[in-house]
């Protein structure tokens, strides 16, 4: 079945997203509006809702991306739509500064509005990131 208009509009810029922060997944953020209200899904210190993209990189992602020698590099599975949400399947790679590699899997569910990341639900393996947090200290 065919992707409608705007179905098709957001699969794409979230897609042009994707590709553009391939080398350095923190790019991929651009999208999100400064409020966006995200869900890191699981259990843990990071996992809840933030109400912002500054409090979302300020808790959970600059503490990871600190510990990263080189950008965080990322395959696409796949890409999805319907109707305002856009879904994304991506891996993750990159070399942690105490030179062992992290890896990484997400599911994102991303509901948008005007081409922009408004809200959404993410998936990733938490025991990586907390191992990865543990392990390499700053």
């Amino acid at each position: 079945m065919p992707y409608s208009q705007t179905e098709q509009s957001n699969l794409n810029i979230v897609n042009n997203a994707l590709t553009g922060s391939s080398h350095d997944f923190a790019k991929f953020f651009e999208i999100f509006v400064d409020d966006v209200e995200w869900t890191l899904a699981g259990h843990g210190p990071i996992a809840g809702t933030y109400h912002s993209k500054e409090e979302l990189f300020s808790k959970a992602e600059e503490a990871l991306f600190a510990r990263f020698a080189s950008p965080l590099t990322i395959t696409v599975v796949g890409t999805w739509a319907d109707g305002d949400k856009v879904f994304a399947r991506i891996k993750s790679a990159t070399t942690a500064i105490d030179g062992a590699p992290y890896r990484n899997e997400y599911m994102y569910i991303m509901d948008m509005r005007d081409g922009r990341v408004v809200s959404g639900i993410e998936w990733l393996d938490f025991h990586a990131y907390y191992e990865i947090i543990d392990r390499v200290k700053l």
